[in-house]
């Protein structure tokens, strides 16, 4: 595997972690190795890439979030 496919499931697996198993970033840094502010980071992008393909309830894509 690529590095940039690591970097993807990794990326996944810190919002999975955060939002299915409620984890706190801390303890994702931690699982990691990696700063929490990093973990901050990735989980804001992941979270703001997702909002952005998803449709709105019209089947528009929708600018205003």
């Amino acid at each position: 595997m690529t590095d940039t496919v690591l970097k993807k499931m990794r990326n996944a697996e810190i919002v999975r972690m955060i939002d299915e198993h409620h984890m706190t970033k801390t303890a994702v840094a931690k699982w990691f190795k990696i700063s929490k502010q990093r973990v901050w980071q990735i989980y804001e992008r992941e979270k703001k890439n997702v909002q952005d393909i998803r449709p709105s309830r019209n089947g528009k894509d929708n600018q205003t979030s």
